[in-house]
């Protein structure tokens, strides 16, 4: 009795498991890795160093703007960030997350998402 149960039930167990399976795999609002959601923010590239699309950087907060760090070396200023932005990283202990989006080397410009 036993292995017939099981024989007639194994097709409905494996797609059980399978709309599980895609349950999980769906995002939802308690993921377990939440999305960074940023704001953009122009920074100009200081000169001689070089940014990359997708880089990681970290952004702190200096003065009345913002600037852009790869470890210790400056890479970026933002003096005319929203103070809105400004005052969100300041209140973060002055650190924040940032990536670089886009680089528009003719104009010296990285476009920094910061999360």
């Amino acid at each position: 009795m036993g292995v017939d149960f099981l024989e007639r039930a194994k097709k409905t167990f494996k797609r059980s498991w399978d709309r599980e399976r895609v349950a999980l795999a769906t995002p939802d609002l308690l993921r377990r890795e939440p999305g960074c959601t940023g704001v953009s923010v122009a920074g100009d590239i200081v000169p001689g160093a070089e940014v990359e699309p997708g880089e990681k950087l970290t952004v702190e907060f200096a003065g009345r703007g913002l600037i852009a760090r790869r470890g210790l070396t400056e890479v970026a200023r933002m003096p005319d960030a929203a103070p809105e932005i400004v005052e969100a990283v300041r209140q973060g202990c002055g650190v924040a997350v940032g990536t670089v989006e886009q680089v528009h080397e003719p104009a010296g410009v990285a476009e920094i998402s910061i999360c």
